[in-house]
């Protein structure tokens, strides 16, 4: 049955793509992605709703997932995106698809509302999951141009990145503080 709703998904996935690029850029939350072209809009879209079902294959680690997003975060934060913006895009993927698989009449009838309800769910948890992963590499990368500048006072940064607040690394290594803040380059090859 699932496999099922991911043929829908992405079969469809044009489709789906095309709303989710008209609410991005008539909304007044994502003023960065109206930047894009209509064209590169259902491009990322398509993109997601294309692979919506590699991401929800149970082979499929939520490591593998949290690097794919962390490093979109990162990618997002070096093109100048706020993270809010960010957020308020994959609220939209989750919106888009949502309101497709229940209005388009694509649920095939013999569904049972607790199926639908386990795919929504799992649809569900894979946003919020797309979601925490990008802030974190948005914060990451946030971090590293911190602890590169010169005079910042390191117990500041500590309390604005807390452990456990990374993906590549469990807390933040304050000692690189002490060095960056030393006038350590990072970026310099040794």
């Amino acid at each position: 049955m699932r496999s099922k709703f991911i043929n829908i998904i992405q079969s469809n996935s044009g489709t789906i793509a095309k709303r989710w690029a008209k609410m991005v850029s008539n909304s007044d939350y994502t003023k960065t992605y109206r930047k894009l072209t209509r064209e590169e809009l259902i491009k990322l879209g398509k993109d997601v709703y294309q692979n919506l079902g590699r991401w929800l294959d149970p082979e499929t680690s939520q490591a593998e997932i949290g690097r794919i997003y962390v490093d979109l975060g990162a990618k997002r934060y070096e093109q100048g995106y706020p993270l809010c913006e960010i957020q308020y895009v994959i609220h939209y993927h989750k919106r888009v698809l949502l309101n497709y698989i229940f209005s388009e009449g694509v649920l095939p009838d013999t569904l049972t509302l607790y199926r639908v309800t386990e795919f929504v769910m799992e649809i569900n948890n894979f946003f919020d999951l797309a979601a925490f992963y990008v802030t974190r590499g948005f914060q990451e990368t946030l971090y590293k141009k911190i602890i590169a500048q010169k005079g910042v006072e390191k117990e500041r940064i500590k309390n604005i990145f807390p452990r456990g607040s990374f993906y590549y690394e469990t807390e933040p290594d304050f000692r690189s503080f002490e060095k960056a803040l030393e006038g350590f380059n990072l970026f310099k090859v040794k």
